[in-house]
């Protein structure tokens, strides 16, 4: 069944791929440094698009999984997708993809569904929202202020997120962008993570990484160095326990 599932999928790609206006890639491996070496499972992601149509997906352990099949409708003031899509909720970032994120671990995840979402923006308040199976739902409300974009979700699940990302640049002395999110929620409230990427303009791609999180009572602070050249990225971070996780990504 599993090998039918990844023909098929592969067949839709190739088909895709005639039509495709853009077509990107990209690939990834985890390398962790401590008392033994140890190898993560590669991540190779695979992008199409067209006119009004996404399809992107990831190979994993022989499998081809879809994380986006989508069509989007422009209709004027409102932004209509049907298909498979990211559930708006917390930062849009895709921190399992290489290519957008700037470091070795991933601080969130997103979930992928089946539905119908929209967007429009008015005032200057961007309004996000997804309806799926089993009634789920997902809603999330955003605000730019000084070069950042502050965020407010709830689902049909009653989590409640409050996000904040934005950059800071200056052509003489580089760049700070920054990565936060907080739960509201009643179970899990107050816990939270910060990611920052301080990239200044002599180091030619160098840039130093930084975080802190509390979850479930749990803080950890993470630290490391980045550096990017081209399309091939190289992140480090030291673990809590001591050890260093390297990932080395490759875009095309």
């Amino acid at each position: 069944m599993n090998t039918l599932k990844t023909t098929l999928i592969t067949l839709a790609f190739a088909v895709s791929s005639v039509f495709a206006q853009n077509i990107h890639g990209e690939y990834s491996t985890d390398v962790t440094l401590g008392d033994t070496i140890s190898f993560g499972s590669p991540y190779t992601g695979i992008s199409l698009s067209g006119e009004g149509w996404t399809l992107t997906s990831n190979l994993s352990d022989g499998d081809v999984n879809v994380e986006e099949a989508f069509y989007a409708i422009d209709a004027k003031v409102t932004f209509v997708i049907l298909g498979r899509q990211q559930v708006p909720f917390g930062l849009s970032t895709k921190w399992h993809r290489p290519s957008a994120n700037s470091f070795a671990s991933e601080p969130s995840s997103q979930t992928y569904s089946d539905g119908v979402g929209a967007s429009t923006e008015f005032v200057g308040v961007g309004v996000t929202g997804f309806y799926g199976s089993d009634q789920f739902y997902s809603v999330r409300a955003s605000y730019g202020v000084m070069d950042h974009e502050v965020g407010f979700s709830i689902n049909s699940d009653e989590a409640r997120l409050l996000d904040c990302s934005g950059a800071y640049s200056n052509e003489s002395l580089g760049s700070i962008a920054s990565y936060f999110e907080y739960d509201l929620s009643e179970e899990t409230s107050g816990d939270f993570w910060y990611r920052a990427v301080v990239s200044p303009s002599f180091t030619k791609g160098i840039s130093a990484l930084a975080g802190y999180s509390s979850v479930d009572e749990e803080t950890n602070i993470l630290y490391g160095v980045g550096y990017h050249y081209g399309n091939s990225y190289v992140r480090t971070e030291l673990s809590a326990d001591g050890d260093v996780l390297v990932r080395v990504s490759y875009t095309f």
